[in-house]
């Protein structure tokens, strides 16, 4: 049985948990939504709970740090909708899960302003 770690304020949707099902077969997913300190933080999570995977909402300077340790996160991508099409509400937006897509790298191409 694959262990996937939930890191976000928010519990998984049930079309996201079927989609990991059918991605990975088995699995069981243990939300967290504690705050975390940083990157370090989260791989130590990650790393002392034994999972397998990690699907992260978190800063991309956040993501970033977990890449350069090993630990590359999957990203629930969510689509903005009309309300009678929502499957969750944040802030007064209205969003549908759409799919997973893993993290290979984040790159940050920076130019000064003078």
């Amino acid at each position: 049985m694959k262990r996937i770690l939930w890191l976000s304020r928010h519990d998984p949707l049930p079309s996201q948990i079927e989609r990991l099902k059918k991605i990975f077969g088995d699995v069981v997913v243990i939300k967290d939504s504690k705050p975390f300190s940083g990157a370090e933080d989260i791989a130590n999570r990650f790393r002392n709970g034994k999972y397998d995977d990690l699907v992260a909402v978190a800063p991309l300077s956040v993501i970033a740090k977990l890449i350069e340790m090993g630990i590359k996160p999957i990203w629930a991508e969510m689509e903005l909708v009309n309300p009678e099409e929502a499957e969750v509400e944040a802030n007064g937006r209205y969003y549908r899960f759409k799919k997973f897509r893993r993290i290979n790298r984040i790159i940050f191409d920076f130019e000064d302003l003078e």
